[in-house]
């Protein structure tokens, strides 16, 4: 099998990252079409024909190549998984139960009601590979805060909060497992579990100091251009569980698709907390935003980025144990589907 520009199958899949930098920084002119599932920014095919004994030789090489035919067969199952449930895109904070093969990367303006501000730089995401018919695995990259000071009051600076930069801990592995789902037309569902690992891998000043398990189900089920997506789940240290506390995280995003690449939504984030320091306390927070894409690149790459704003609506501030964990936050996204 082929694909398109004559470049074979299995040499196209370990390219796509490399070639998504080199399109976007190229002058070469894109076909701009609007298609079914987004919107095609595709290069226009050459009029340069192959040469056949170079095409031949290249076949040859595939043919004859172990690695080409494994990532061939991967792809093939990536899009048979794709074909198998809705197309909806992932909301900006809750975490879809659609299995994914791409890049992400987040960021977050948190600003808290100490007057503390902290830049977080990924939030855990990366690099998410759908492995087999119904799996996927996430490896996370390790976020990165940075926090602003707080100047302090009177001649012993009172109430100072000093400024802090550096790794939070590491959620460095989920593994999903879908358990039902049906594309647009045959149900508009699905239906997943996970299980997250967290390192205690941050800075002194940023670290739990345990490991985290993070059980979740994920649910989503559409009507036409409406769906509704959410999760449930726990928070659950391995040790010093009487100063972490337990959590139950619940997160429900409200889409509408507006064709072809709008996806506005509003999502309810909630957090109750069971032990430790902000036991009995819940913690909710609105988030609107607007996601765009997928936009459709050369060599199957899609793009989606997005935006949204987050604001704290339970409990009142309170001081001690900080709750909200911030006020507000603006939120931003990347994603490169592959």
């Amino acid at each position: 099998m082929r694909a398109r520009h004559g470049t074979p199958t299995g040499q196209r899949w370990p390219t796509r990252v490399a070639a998504f930098g080199a399109v976007l920084l190229s002058a070469v002119p894109l076909r701009c079409a609007l298609a079914g599932d987004g919107f095609d920014l595709t290069v226009p095919a050459s009029s340069m024909p192959d040469t056949p004994a170079i095409a031949a030789t290249a076949d040859t090489r595939v043919n004859e190549s172990g690695i080409a035919a494994y990532l061939a067969d991967w792809e093939a199952r990536v899009a048979r998984v794709r074909a198998s449930q809705p197309h909806w895109s992932s909301p900006l904070v809750t975490t879809t139960g659609l299995l994914e093969q791409r890049l992400r990367f987040d960021l977050a303006e948190q600003h808290a009601g100490n007057g503390a501000n902290t830049t977080v730089l990924d939030g855990g995401r990366g690099v998410d590979l759908i492995v087999s018919e119904t799996n996927e695995v996430q490896i996370g990259a390790i976020p990165y805060y940075i926090r602003s000071g707080v100047a302090g009051t009177g001649p012993k600076n009172k109430g100072a909060i000093e400024p802090i930069e550096g790794f939070n801990d590491w959620p460095f592995l989920r593994v999903e497992q879908r358990l039902a789902s049906a594309p647009a037309g045959a149900g508009n569902y699905v239906l997943t579990a996970w299980v997250a690992v967290q390192a205690p891998a941050g800075t002194a000043q940023l670290t739990n100091e345990a490991w985290v398990w993070q059980p979740t189900l994920a649910f989503g089920k559409g009507w036409g251009d409406f769906d509704v997506q959410g999760t449930v789940g726990g928070y659950i240290p391995a040790s010093r569980a009487d100063i972490i506390g337990y959590q139950i995280v619940t997160n429900v995003a409200f889409q509408y698709h507006i064709a072809p690449v709008l996806w506005p939504e509003v999502e309810v984030n909630w957090t109750h907390y069971m032990n430790g320091q902000r036991d009995g306390l819940n913690q909710v927070y609105l988030t609107g935003g607007l996601v765009i894409g997928r936009f459709r690149l050369p060599h199957g790459l899609g793009l989606t980025v997005g935006g949204g704003y987050q604001s704290a609506v339970a409990p009142a501030y309170q001081a001690k144990p900080l709750t909200p964990s911030y006020n507000h936050a603006w939120l931003f996204t990347t994603r490169l589907n592959f």
